[in-house]
C-alpha cells in the first residue's frame, strides 16, 4: 500500500503507547501511512523504540500534559484527525478488601483520564471531522469475579462512549468503543492488586487470579489490535460498539443479553470454580 503524504496523512494521538496494545496500534498505523503521536509517563519512552514519527509526554491523570501533548500535535500538525484512547489499568480483588483509595486510583486512569483526553481533543476533532476510538473491554458488559473495579471502570467508559456518539454526531464526529478481550500484553505483570485481600472471607481470589494469568498468556497477539483500529477509522459506518475478542468471549456478550440473570451469574461463577 502506498503512503500518503504529510499533507494527507491522517494524524492520530494514542495514550498507553509505550507498550503492548497501544504500542501494536502505534505502530500498524505507521506503517499504514498515519502521522501517529505515541503518548506515555515514561521518560524511557521514544520515538525509536515505537517507530512512531513523534511522541508527545502525556499523563492521563494530570491535566496540563494533557492540554499540552494535544497543544503541542495541533501545533506541530495543525490539526488531529483521531484519538485512541488506551491509556488503563487492571485490577483485581474482592470488592469487599478494595479500598476507596485503591478504587479511585482505577477510576482516575480508566474513567477521569479518559475523559479528560477525549474533552481536551473534541474541538479537534470536530475541526476534522474525525474519530474517537476509546478502548473498552469485553468485561465491561460481562462481569467477573474479584475483578467488580475494572469491570465497573470499562463500563463507564462504554457509557460515556455512547453520550460522547450523540453529542458529538451533529459535528461529524465518529465515535467507538471497542469491546477487548484478552490479549497477551504485560498486564499481569502489571495489574494492581487488592493490598490486603481476605481468603477467609472472600475464598477463591488466589484460584481467579491463577485462571485469568493463564488466560492472558494464552491470548491474541495485540498486533491485531493494530489491524481492527485500522479497520475501523477506514470504515464508511463504524460501529458504535464492536468487540474484537476470540468468539468465546464475543459469545458472552450474546449470552448476557439472552440469558436470564441468576443463570448466567451462575455459568461465570462456574468457569471460575466458584
Amino acid at each position: 500500500m502506498q503512503k500518503t503524504n504529510k499533507k494527507q496523512a491522517r494524524v492520530v494521538l494514542v495514550t498507553g503507547a509505550t507498550s503492548g496494545i497501544g504500542r501494536a496500534i502505534t505502530q500498524l498505523l505507521v506503517t499504514r501511512g498515519c502521522r501517529v503521536y505515541g503518548t506515555g509517563r515514561g521518560v524511557e519512552f521514544s520515538a525509536a523504540r515505537a517507530n512512531a514519527p513523534g511522541w508527545v509526554p502525556l499523563d492521563v491523570t494530570r491535566v496540563e500534559t494533557v492540554e499540552k501533548a494535544v497543544a503541542d500535535v495541533i501545533a506541530t500538525e495543525g490539526r488531529l484527525d483521531a484519538v485512541v484512547n488506551n491509556a488503563g489499568v487492571g485490577m483485581m480483588g474482592a470488592l469487599g478488601d478494595t479500598t476507596e483509595d485503591e478504587l479511585m486510583r482505577v477510576f482516575q486512569t480508566n474513567v477521569v483520564g479518559l475523559h479528560t483526553v477525549s474533552r481536551v481533543a473534541a474541538p479537534h476533532l470536530i475541526a476534522s471531522r474525525g474519530h474517537l476510538i476509546q478502548i473498552g473491554s469485553v468485561a465491561g458488559v460481562v462481569t467477573l469475579p474479584f475483578r467488580g473495579v475494572y469491570c465497573a471502570s470499562k463500563a463507564a467508559v462504554e457509557k460515556m462512549g455512547e453520550a460522547w456518539s450523540m453529542e458529538l454526531a451533529r459535528h461529524g464526529v465518529r465515535v467507538t468503543v471497542l469491546r477487548l478481550g484478552d490479549f497477551k500484553t504485560a498486564i499481569n505483570k502489571n495489574r494492581l492488586a487488592v493490598a490486603s485481600p481476605n481468603m477467609e472471607l472472600y475464598p477463591g481470589f488466589e484460584k481467579v487470579c491463577q485462571s485469568v494469568h493463564t488466560e492472558v498468556a494464552r491470548a491474541w497477539d495485540p498486533a491485531a489490535m493494530g489491524d481492527a483500529v485500522w479497520k475501523i477509522l477506514n470504515s464508511k459506518r463504524p460501529p458504535l460498539l464492536c468487540a474484537v475478542a476470540p468468539l468465546i468471549q464475543r459469545f458472552s456478550i450474546v449470552l448476557k443479553h439472552t440469558l436470564p440473570a441468576r443463570l448466567f451469574e451462575r455459568l461465570i461463577a462456574r468457569r471460575y470454580h466458584l
